[in-house]
């Protein structure tokens, strides 16, 4: 029932667009995406029973209706996976990690190893925007991206990230976002998630400038679901390199010792290269960030512009505590007018029963 009903909140925003083609403040966009790949994944040794093979088909639509002063959006996602890409998100389910803004349809009871095709849907964004010469308001679901880091950044107590696709993506929460302009170039922002029960929300206050070149902030935030309040400061500067560092101390509420996080990176480029490093350290274990738990975190990642249509890249997470981590070797091409074609590797290692796993596959994006 629930998939029905995104399913048809999708095709009533591209009804509503095409409906409305030739007004100045509607606008639709979207993208269909094919996956397909190979994956081997198998503890003990090489068998022919850890091969496998998966793909993907997703549709993507976003509607935007603006005025002088206000704002409407929304961004829908729906797909159909098979093979060993619904086994894996299967598998997500039966382990409770499924995102709580996702939704999985499958057969019910599923087959033994889980079922062979499934269906996902989910809103990616839905909020308004009201616009005062002020102050600025948005309500709904939203990505609330205070992000320094590629990867990381310990003072953003919202972000989310999605791992499980051949590059980083920010998940959206259902979120109260208050801005207020300091100047040309600073600003105080307030933010917070409430949730259903408000005490276990999450809030946020930040304050932003530039100064002597730097962009930097100060921060006040509260977790409630992790029992804690933080303090933080976050930087940007570009010096030739740019550099990048976050840093936030928290205080649990149980009068235990506080722990710190912290995360710095440069990214620079030279000839036709681009260069991103980035280190993070979690001194406040899974309760303080369930996705790299341990202690000392690396990120990587180097890319050749090959040519206009053309860039290939190598980047790589690696938790140095736990043995663990992720590769991706990616070649892009921009094949035709909004349309890419990617063709990729991915070793995953340390992770689960099996010491190391693969997957190699190639992808087409269309956008419209």
């Amino acid at each position: 029932m629930q998939l029905r009903h995104s399913a048809a909140a999708i095709f009533l925003a591209a009804a509503l667009a095409a409906a409305a083609q030739d007004s100045s403040g509607l606008a639709m966009g979207g993208s269909v995406l094919e996956q397909a790949y190979a994956s081997y994944s198998q503890p003990g040794g090489l068998t022919t029973s850890g091969f496998g093979y998966g793909s993907s088909t997703t549709l993507g639509l976003s509607l935007d209706a603006k005025g002088q002063r206000a704002r409407a959006s929304a961004s829908l996602e729906t797909a159909v996976l098979d093979g060993t890409a619904a086994q894996a998100a299967w598998l997500l389910a039966k382990a409770g990690q499924v995102p709580t803004d996702e939704l999985f349809v499958y057969a019910n009871p599923a087959p033994t190893g889980g079922p062979g095709l499934m269906m996902a849907a989910r809103i990616r964004t839905l909020y308004v925007k009201l616009d005062a010469d002020w102050a600025s308001l948005i309500a709904g679901r939203q990505v609330i991206n205070y992000q320094r880091g590629a990867i990381w950044s310990p003072t953003d107590i919202f972000t989310r990230l999605d791992l499980t696709g051949l590059s980083p993506v920010r998940l959206g929460s259902d979120a109260l976002r208050l801005t207020f302009p300091l100047g040309a170039t600073s600003g105080l922002d307030i933010a917070g998630v409430p949730g259903t029960d408000p005490a276990q929300g999450s809030y946020s206050a930040r304050l932003s400038g530039l100064v002597l070149g730097v962009d930097g902030a100060l921060s006040a935030s509260r977790d409630g679901s992790g029992k804690a309040s933080n303090l933080g400061v976050d930087f940007k500067a570009d010096l030739g390199l740019g550099f990048y560092g976050d840093f936030t101390y928290a205080l649990p509420d149980s009068g235990a010792s506080g722990n710190y996080r912290a995360a710095g990176g440069a990214d620079w480029s030279f000839g036709d290269f681009i260069v991103a490093a980035e280190y993070y350290y979690n001194g406040g274990g899974p309760e303080a960030d369930l996705l790299f738990p341990d202690s000392h975190n690396v990120y990587g990642d180097i890319t050749w512009r090959a040519s206009e249509l053309l860039d290939v890249s190598l980047s790589v997470i690696w938790d140095i505590s736990g043995e663990s981590g992720t590769g991706i070797l990616l070649a892009s091409l921009s094949a035709a007018q909004n349309a890419t074609l990617s063709v990729y590797g991915k070793a995953i290692w340390g992770e689960g029963d099996a010491k190391i796993s693969g997957q190699g596959g190639a992808a087409i994006e269309v956008s419209f």
